[in-house]
């Protein structure tokens, strides 16, 4: 039965009974008042009688009073490791950085790059310098004023070798002198050095509005870098106050975002408040609460509760058990996410140094078995790397070769490595010729039954047998032959795709025995172009050169799946690709609002 129609019918039956009782309730006072006069017929008629007794009325519940705050509570699956900008890796930690601080620029829930700190920039015509002007008035929460110097600390402190567990200096070593720095050693170098070295970065004050970066070769893309985290300008005096603990303190986080730090609850809370000094305007909302469930344990029943109004990246389980609820099935979001798999193949190492070896594992490949067995169906197949949402993707041109498991053996047979009494009618693979394959992986219970369907799988296609490798040691340090690669961006821009991952030597792409010098001109082009347009159709081209290679069976992308409530307003018009932790993160979170007159009961009123 319907649920609604079932909670009217129960209603009417509720008032049914009522109306019934207050008629039952009148017949007997009727009643009592015709005995009472018959039992004493001589009485007078103007005698006092005692007053007879009434019925209290029901009680009617109240309405609570409409709340006159607005709050917006969301559900998370994982706590932030560091809150420090320049060392927080880009993931849990960023969904929270990015409403307390803003870079130069920043970038929107589409991937375009748009003012920040900075509300204009320029770059060279030879390409080798980005200026960027610190808009008028900028202040931190506090009303401190924000200067050019507060970008230079913060990025001068992203390269800093005397700072520990950097996460983000990689993304700066564009700008002259950057690599170098950041790879002094500090314990050999006197620190006298290293203040000189960072004095002679590219990174230059002009005046308390200009800041000029220079670079080592001609850039085109930089101010999609100026978005990250490396660039987000902590208080130079709360940091030297307590260098490697001041972000547990939340006065400390005295930032440029829309949002301030009120409290922090270990694992378990963190409140924010409007951000008074936010150059955009104060927030729409009153109070931003975010509350975290480690590993999602107990998100879909809080959501359910009224406790949360937002819980995002739930599992397949959960997923599942929205099935039998038409209203919350009502509330769901599903966000393709800019995360993609692949199982990467090492074309240094035999037999996978051979092309038709990799186009025939490619085809061998279930990407529908995979993401059934390893992601439970959260998420699209995908073959190719650059996923949808980011500028320059093509996800609906062919990738690498589609599953077909007959052309897997076909291909095998017909490039030299035919059994001898392969036939055309019974193709067969040698697998003698083909050799030892060994699938590598991280060793975890999980990842030994995951594996062991993709090996299970590669062995029915091909015929050979393949062999489980777990490890506790990353791929740079194996050089496995097959292996599971995973990739998150740091900034929705191909350069951060293509030229920081398969570009030859890159510290990512070398495990996996990567390079081609024809990508590599194509990115370099693409990297120098100042043409937005251009430079996107040349990193399109570098794709294509990728795919063609088929350095990997790239399997899919991945989805975050939320559940919104209704009343709150904005996050489902501005959901993108990027939103990694949380539906309409990367939107533009000052806008967003609550309609007060919608809010449940269970809502908080203060």
């Amino acid at each position: 039965m319907n649920i609604a129609l079932l909670v009217l019918r129960l209603g009417e039956e509720r008032v049914l009974a009522q109306m019934k009782k207050q008629l039952v309730l009148t017949f007997l006072l009727a009643f009592v008042f015709l005995v009472a006069c018959d039992s004493n017929p001589s009485a007078s008629p103007n005698a006092p009688t005692a007053p007879l007794a009434t019925a209290s009325p029901t009680p009617v519940p109240t309405k609570p009073p409409v709340p006159t705050i607005k709050i917006l509570r969301i559900g998370l699956a994982g706590y932030p490791d560091v809150l420090d900008p320049q060392r927080a890796p880009l993931g849990t930690e960023a969904h929270l950085l990015k409403l307390v601080y803003e870079g130069l620029t920043t970038i929107d829930e589409k991937g375009n790059v748009v003012p920040g700190g900075a509300d204009k920039w320029t770059i060279a015509p030879d390409g080798l310098q980005m200026t960027f002007h610190i808009r008028d008035g900028l202040k931190r929460a506090d009303g401190t004023a924000v200067t050019a110097r507060d970008y230079e600390y913060a990025l001068k402190r992203a390269l800093d070798p005397r700072i520990s567990n950097k996460t983000n200096a990689v993304l700066l070593y564009d700008i002259k002198g950057a690599e170098e720095v950041d790879k002094l050693d500090p314990a050999k170098t006197k620190p006298e050095d290293v203040d000189k070295a960072l004095n002679n970065l590219g990174i230059k004050v002009v005046d308390n509005q200009t800041l000029v970066v220079t670079f080592k070769k001609p850039n085109g893309y930089w101010q999609a870098v100026a978005a990250t985290l490396a660039a987000f300008p902590a208080d130079k005096k709360a940091v030297e106050r307590d260098p490697d603990g001041w972000w547990h303190q939340p006065n400390a986080h005295n930032g440029t975002g829309a949002f301030v730090i009120k409290s922090i609850e270990q694992n378990k809370r963190i409140i924010l408040a409007p951000n008074p000094n936010y150059w955009r305007g104060k927030p729409k909302l009153d109070r931003l609460e975010l509350a975290y469930f480690p590993g999602g344990k107990g998100l879909l029943d809080a959501y359910k509760k009224g406790d949360i109004d937002l819980a995002t990246n739930l599992s397949a389980d959960d997923l599942n058990a929205l099935d039998a609820d038409a209203t919350l099935k009502g509330e769901l979001v599903r966000v393709p996410t800019a995360i993609v798999y692949a199982i990467a193949f090492n074309a240094a190492r035999k037999p996978f140094d051979d092309k038709n070896v990799r186009v025939a594992f490619a085809q061998a490949f279930d990407r529908e078995g995979w993401l059934r067995e390893t992601f439970k169906t959260v998420g699209k197949p995908y073959a190719r790397w650059i996923p949808p949402g980011v500028p320059g993707a093509q996800p609906d041109k062919p990738g690498v070769p589609k599953s077909d498991p007959k052309a897997a053996v076909q291909t095998l047979v017909n490039n030299g490595y035919a059994a001898k009494e392969s036939a055309a009618e019974n193709p067969k693979v040698d697998c003698a010729k083909l050799g030892e394959i060994k699938l590598t992986y991280l060793a975890s219970p999980t990842n030994q039954a995951r594996f062991g369907f993709l090996a299970a799988s590669f062995a029915q296609v091909i015929g050979c047998p393949i062999t489980l490798d777990p490890t506790n040691q990353l791929p740079s340090k194996t050089k496995p032959q097959i292996s599971l690669q995973g990739y998150m961006q740091d900034y929705p821009h191909p350069h951060n795709w293509l030229s920081m991952f398969w570009t030859c030597g890159n510290e990512f792409a070398a495990p996996f025995g990567y390079c081609n010098k024809e990508l590599d001109a194509l990115v370099v082009r693409a990297d120098q172009e100042r043409d937005p347009q251009k430079s996107l159709a040349l990193y399109q081209q570098a794709e294509d050169v990728l795919l063609k290679d088929v350095p990997a069976a790239f399997a899919n992308h991945t989805e975050n799946i939320s559940l919104i409530k209704p009343y709150v307003l904005g996050l489902k018009d501005r959901v993108g690709a990027f939103d990694t932790e949380w539906a309409g993160e990367w939107g533009p979170a000052w806008t967003y609002d609550v309609d007060l007159a919608q809010v449940p009961a269970s809502y908080p009123r203060k």
